[in-house]
């Protein structure tokens, strides 16, 4: 009876230890508020008679709503198995996000070890979220409708990369880099809709520098980097004309971000090549959009932020005036924190666009993820309340 009783103790003593390794946490955040969009596109009868619009929106604020699962395990020799399913949520309707995919903003397993790094596999971000996205004002503070139009260079990570295998690095006395293989799946033809990312960070004091290059071929094709949801993606006029009958054979992005922290304000700049190339519909030419960006935070106490930034995106000719559009964007956040895990805030942008887009139209606003707007010039305003847990 001792014998027995004593290695109960000793099981028990194991199993506590064995739990205390390996952890499993819910997580989410939800962000709603009402937004005022001044002139948002509508088709009536084939014609775009646009408008004002309010509503009730949890996909433009300033982190979008989400859940998801996380994991560890203590394996030994230094090892962890890790994993995430992580699935965006649209409060005004309940459904998923990411084109109504499950698991649509991360799904993924692997191993970390803080000697050798870290290995997933799965859905994934690239490297340009990895080591430039959190410079800019969008993916840092601002959401959606504070990107630069289009998301065009991925730096508020709208698109993920399906099929993904990933290595990150341990921190190096402030260095970490790391990259992205994605494979494309095609029967026959091994390097259709792959793709590959690279990148490095450095942050040190109150300096952060990144950089990051982004190469993806087929990159529209279903299941690709810009069409990777399970319902295929709606692109918008200042694109779609390189990405629909003929599109790009690749899409190559190359960026660089840094901050500078100077007491209670920070100071962050980025900065974005990105290139649609070979594009059968303009006999092979390549479209190239350059991106310039400013951003500022302060904080005014512990609970109150005020932030903003300057856009400037550039797209050249591809043939004649084709492609040939800018376009100006400002934004602006209130944000108080009522706690620590929820804060409420007032957001608000405003764009204009000007020369000709890639349809050969003229060019339209084009704020974050609501598309295009009826006309040249567009703005948001959003008042939401956004919660943690």
């Amino acid at each position: 009876m001792k014998q027995s009783l004593l290695a109960l103790s000793i099981l028990g003593t194991f199993a506590g230890t064995a739990y205390a390794q390996s952890s499993v946490t819910l997580y989410g955040l939800v962000d709603a508020g009402v937004m005022i969009n001044t002139n948002a596109k509508n088709v009536v009868n084939g014609k775009n008679v646009g408008g004002r619009q309010f509503q009730v929106d949890s996909n433009g604020g300033t982190q979008g709503s989400r859940w998801g699962i996380k994991g560890v395990e203590d394996i030994g020799g230094g090892l962890k198995t890790i994993f995430v399913l992580e699935s965006g949520i649209n409060l005004s309707n309940g459904a998923f996000g990411q084109g109504n995919t499950a698991f649509g903003r991360q799904a993924f397993v692997g191993l970390s070890s803080n000697t050798f790094g870290t290995v997933t596999l799965g859905r994934q971000y690239d490297s340009v979220n990895d080591y430039v996205g959190n410079y800019g004002f969008a993916a840092a503070y601002g959401g959606s409708t504070t990107e630069h139009p289009g998301d065009l260079d991925n730096v508020n990570h709208t698109f993920r990369a399906n099929n993904t295998i990933k290595y990150a690095s341990p921190n190096y006395s402030g260095l970490t880099f790391g990259g992205t293989v994605s494979l494309g799946g095609v029967a026959g033809n091994i390097s259709q809709s792959s793709g590959y990312s690279l990148g490095a960070n450095y942050g040190q004091g109150p300096v952060g520098v990144g950089v990051a290059y982004v190469f993806f071929r087929n990159p529209a094709a279903m299941g690709s980097i810009l069409n990777g949801n399970v319902n295929a993606t709606t692109f918008n006029s200042l694109n779609s004309g390189y990405l629909g009958s003929k599109p790009a054979n690749s899409l190559q992005i190359a960026t660089a971000g840094g901050s500078y922290q100077i007491g209670n304000a920070k100071i962050g700049a980025v900065y974005s090549n990105t290139r649609y190339m070979n594009i059968g519909a303009f006999n092979g030419a390549n479209a190239t959009f350059n991106s310039y960006e400013l951003n500022a935070v302060y904080h005014v106490t512990p609970a109150f932020l005020v932030g903003g930034a300057y856009n400037y995106t550039k797209g050249n000719a591809v043939r004649g005036d084709v492609g040939d559009q800018k376009y100006n964007q400002f934004s602006l956040l209130l944000d108080y924190a009522l706690s620590k895990r929820t804060d409420v805030y007032l957001l608000g942008t405003f764009q204009t666009a000007s020369g000709t887009s890639s349809t050969g139209a003229a060019a339209v606003a084009d704020i974050g993820s609501l598309g295009d707007s009826s006309n040249n010039h567009q703005a948001v305003a959003r008042v939401a309340i956004h919660h943690k847990f």
